[in-house]
């Protein structure tokens, strides 16, 4: 009776594993490997340079180089509306020509897996319009309804919200901009939703680029409120450090360097990630930012001067009395350079060397004259792994045009910064590889041989007695 019960079992046993191997076999056809986000900014203005290694047009860009592209920038009117910043973004300089959007888009044609979303607002364009949308819930409402219609009608993906930043009171923000932001995001998301629903379209992503700062975290964003909303979070670890410190600083370093004062030791990549996650973020849900250009400072001097007296200079020349050092000539802005500005620098000066700081596990050039805090393949390499070790979703990176797009320049191949972070997320570690399979021959296998050695104990029991 026993066997005869066994039996029975094995057999509807074998039956629903089939059906299980048969459903495993289905969905390895729809089965979507794993992929880290590789979020690329596109500036408008790139494109408007004169000389052919700081121009940068969407031709130029290969289109698998990234997951998404950002087109930055638009602007959020007062009259709760989103409007292009650069008179061709629409339409071409000629009757003939295409605007910006419709070039950027072109790049879906080779890549049809290339999302492509428009980022409103950056730093110059502070808390302008955003105000007055999150004001009231009637405000949000228009331009939510606007903002759907926008991007639809030029075929964007989604909405980068970049506002720098709500809370923000020395970038214009209002007392309510913290409240006004949350109730801002639900809305969008809840929309985009619906709409998507209601047309079968794919949905709108919703994204935001977002504070680094403990500081402006805190006073800017209900973390784990909007996180719900949002698809993934960019937090943008650069700009720690620049020439407003009116001293030698790296503008994104990995790790905190040892004894810095107080104020200092969250400004790096691992400490403001580690804010976001402890006030409520899923780490999945966001990126580490990353910047194709360093700051660069001016010393006064070999040994760096302070109320008129000479000051010791330091192993790394960091926390140095500094200034802005000069524009380079390609990019033309005061203590900023490029990632290929940089590597010219390099080859034209031998007394411009590279060094590597330890503790933050990134580069800088230091001389008598200068000092630039930037990433280069090392550091990117090291950073993404770090990404990854951690468990964080992705890579946002500014911006393509500082880049040395054909490679020529630092020789080291075309975008050697982008392509850095690339090959490195398309290493997945092993618990991410085929993350999604649902069963597994191997304990199917496993499970019925068990059943059968069971029911053969029992035969033997049986015919022992």
């Amino acid at each position: 009776m026993t066997t005869s019960i066994l039996t029975s079992f094995i057999i509807i046993i074998s039956f629903i594993v089939k059906r299980i191997q048969a459903d495993c076999q289905n969905n390895t056809l729809t089965e979507t490997t794993f992929v880290y986000r590789r979020v690329c900014y596109f500036a408008n203005w790139a494109a408007k340079r004169y000389d052919n290694i700081s121009r940068l047009t969407p031709e130029d860009i290969d289109p698998f180089l990234c997951t998404h592209i950002n087109f930055a920038f638009a602007k959020v009117l007062e009259s709760l509306i989103i409007a292009p910043y650069e008179e061709d973004d629409l339409k071409g300089w000629t009757a003939n020509s295409k605007g910006m959007y419709e070039r950027i888009l072109k790049l879906k044609e080779t890549n049809p897996d290339l999302r492509v979303l428009l980022s409103v607002g950056g730093w110059t364009h502070a808390s302008r319009g955003f105000n007055e949308v999150s004001k009231t819930a009637a405000n949000i409402k228009n331009f939510v309804k606007n903002s759907v219609k926008f991007l639809r009608e030029n075929k964007f993906d989604g909405l980068d919200l970049d506002w720098e930043y709500p809370g923000a009171k020395d970038q214009g923000a209002e007392p309510h901009s913290k409240t006004g932001y949350t109730k801002l995001v639900k809305k969008l998301s809840r929309v985009f939703k619906r709409e998507a629903e209601r047309t079968g379209q794919e949905k709108l992503l919703l994204t935001c680029a977002t504070a680094a700062a403990r500081h402006r975290i805190e006073a800017g964003y209900e973390v784990e409120e909007v996180c719900k909303y949002f698809d993934f979070v960019s937090v943008m670890t650069y700009d720690y450090h620049g020439s407003w410190d009116g001293k030698t600083g790296h503008n994104s370093p990995l790790y905190a360097m040892r004894n810095e004062r107080k104020k200092f030791r969250e400004w790096n990549i691992n400490s403001s990630m580690l804010v976001w996650e402890e006030l409520g973020c899923p780490k999945e849900k966001l990126n580490i930012g990353l910047s194709a250009y360093g700051r660069a400072f001016s010393l006064f001097g070999e040994t760096g001067m302070s109320n008129g007296k000479p000051v010791t200079k330091k192993k790394s020349s960091i926390g140095i009395k500094a200034s802005a050092a000069e524009a380079g000539k390609y990019t033309r802005e005061a203590g900023v350079l490029a990632y290929y500005e940089i590597c010219e620098l390099l080859q034209n000066n031998p007394s411009n060397r590279v060094f590597w700081h330890q503790q933050m596990s990134v580069p800088y050039v230091s001389s008598k004259t200068l000092w630039i805090g930037f990433d280069n393949i090392r550091s990117v390499t090291l950073k993404m792994q770090f990404l990854k070790e951690h468990g964080y979703g992705g890579v946002i990176i500014w911006s393509l045009d500082l880049d040395d797009k054909t490679g020529t320049v630092c020789n080291e191949g075309p975008f050697p910064i982008f392509n850095a972070a690339k090959r490195e997320l398309l290493i997945l570690p092993d618990h991410l590889i085929n993350k999604d399979k649902k069963c597994s021959d191997d304990n199917i296998t496993i499970t019925i041989e068990h059943l059968h050695s069971k029911m053969t104990k029992i035969k033997q029991s049986k015919n022992s007695k």
